[in-house]
């Protein structure tokens, strides 16, 4: 298994997931042109998407779903509740190929990749976080959620990877130029992961598993990725000492294209 964060942040969100015989994209965020030259760009050909998998219906995760659908005809993986608030045009809607509904903690097979729901806290009809595995390797984006629950943090082990947001830091999301609303809504329990929320699970709750640590979703306002990378390491150095974790935690870019990283 290998994955690509193809665009991470408010702008849009996509990870780009691939096995020796599938690849799906977890969230199609950019436009349907933009995602297709993206995965260009990264040497994949997109007509060997396999499907879309959908976390919510927030612009910065659907943007380009109906486009993007429709051109490479692949079928589109979503919520019940999710799909109701896409507020597509009928004759988009009925061009799509629509697979089963998402259940939460329901896996659903697509070729030689296994994708997993979880049900997480944030501000959506019903939003997901995922996990992938394949031929014993799991991989979990866990992005777009004001914090990590039991439940979801016992399903985040055994992960080889995590794309794990880290979206904003307190103090400057407290001292920034957004209005007291969207402040308030940021920093609630069903709104974006804090740096200090992201070093609590890994502090707390993480196995230490991991092979990559990809931080994504960074606000570009509220956040800076070496103060984000910092909270996490420090965060790992005290869970789990005898580890060098400094190669091993990274920081999604958000704007222009993530490596490929292999598991």
């Amino acid at each position: 298994m290998r994955f690509s964060i193809l665009a991470s942040g408010s702008a849009g969100n996509a990870t780009l997931i691939e096995t020796a015989r599938t690849a799906v994209l977890i969230d199609a965020g950019l436009s349907a042109r933009a995602l297709a030259q993206r995965m260009t760009d990264v040497g994949f050909n997109p007509a060997r998407l396999a499907a879309i998998a959908i976390t919510h219906e927030h612009a910065d995760h659907v943007g380009g779903l109906s486009a993007l659908a429709r051109r490479l005809d692949v079928p589109v993986f979503i919520a019940s509740a999710t799909r109701r608030q896409l507020r597509l045009k009928d004759k988009d809607a009925a061009a799509i190929r629509w697979a089963d509904p998402l259940v939460a903690e329901q896996p659903t097979v697509i070729g030689d990749l296994t994708l997993t729901p979880i049900a997480a806290p944030h501000d959506a009809a019903e939003p997901f976080v995922f996990t992938a595995t394949a031929a014993g390797v799991k991989l979990a984006v866990v992005t777009d959620l004001g914090y990590i629950p039991a439940h979801l943090a016992a399903r985040l082990s055994g992960c080889h990877a995590l794309v794990l947001e880290a979206n904003h830091d307190r103090d400057m999301l407290r001292a920034g130029a957004y209005p007291w609303e969207l402040k308030q809504r940021i920093a609630s329990r069903s709104g974006h992961l804090s740096n200090d929320e992201m070093a609590r699970f890994l502090r707390e709750d993480f196995d230490g598993l991991a092979a990559h640590i990809v931080l994504a979703h960074l606000s570009q306002q509220n956040n800076h990725p070496e103060l984000a990378r910092l909270a996490a390491l420090q965060a790992l150095r005290a869970r789990h000492p005898q580890r060098d974790w400094t190669s091993i935690v990274t920081v999604a870019p958000a704007t222009g294209l993530g490596q490929w990283r292999a598991l």
